[in-house]
């Protein structure tokens, strides 16, 4: 009853997270090709003189319509709830639909104490932790998280790696193509309760595409914890955690302390 409730929640949330993706795929490509026309009519004012002055016109007036649609789109936002209050990327009406599946999915988390077991908390071994695995990242509000496609680096992939037993989060970013290969960060996570974990930065590797891959294929920049702390109470914000609302051995959904949601697949 309640896990066939789970697994049809489960299964129409990854299905709208793959159709709003692709919309944004949509849009993103309609968008390049808008800038290569635009760039193309500046440099060939002949064009208004043509036969085809007439069919281009009501392309452009087109194209002026759909871009007034879009920020509509974007200044409708998304509806406020008792789990989000502050989002970043304002992600219209699939968001929406989005969020409130989460917010489903956590009214029915299997997992009550989501934190036992990381870095041994509640004297939990790490084996037993839910945390610990791959964990491919397929949706999130947060535009700092957020990679699309770009002509210079092709398509990013994003995932987590949860290592319960160092007590560490390693946000893994690889690119289809450039001279950027990937980056890791790695985070230390103290667990505060049976569903916060606490985040310290601990550092950024780099991986180039290098001719001497040897020196400049990787590059580990460490980040000061102290650092970290100055800047935090400069911005009044507080210190960074995450809060697990739904893991089970497929998924597992958090959100941050600025309020932004992530949700991940299990990829082992």
């Amino acid at each position: 009853t309640l896990n066939l409730l789970r697994d049809e929640l489960k299964a129409r949330l990854i299905s709208l997270i793959r159709q709003s993706r692709q919309l944004s795929e949509t849009r993103e490509r309609a968008r390049a090709i808008e800038s290569a026309e635009d760039e193309r009519a500046g440099h060939d004012e002949k064009a208004r003189h043509s036969r085809w002055y007439g069919v281009k016109l009501l392309g452009r007036i087109a194209r002026k319509l759909v871009s007034r649609r879009r920020k509509a789109e974007k200044s409708s936002g998304i509806v406020d709830s008792d789990s989000l209050r502050q989002v970043t990327l304002q992600l219209g009406e699939a968001g929406e639909r989005i969020l409130d599946l989460c917010s489903q999915l956590s009214s029915l988390n299997p997992t009550q104490r989501p934190a036992l077991g990381f870095a041994n908390y509640g004297d939990v071994p790490p084996s037993n932790s839910s945390l610990d695995g791959e964990w491919k990242l397929i949706f999130t509000t947060a535009s700092d998280a957020s990679f699309p496609e770009t002509e210079k680096r092709g398509v990013a992939t994003t995932s987590q790696v949860v290592d319960a037993e160092a007590g560490t989060f390693t946000n893994v970013v690889d690119f289809e193509r450039g001279k950027l290969k990937g980056f890791r960060v790695v985070v230390d996570g103290t667990p505060l309760n049976d569903t916060d974990v606490g985040l310290s930065f601990r550092g950024v590797r780099l991986l180039r595409r290098s001719r001497f891959p040897r020196l400049f294929g990787d590059i580990y920049l460490r980040i000061p914890s102290g650092l970290i702390r100055r800047l935090s109470r400069s911005s009044k914000s507080k210190e960074p955690y995450l809060r697990l609302k739904y893991i089970d051995d497929s998924m597992r959904i958090h959100v941050s302390n600025t309020g932004n949601f992530f949700v991940h697949t299990r990829v082992r």
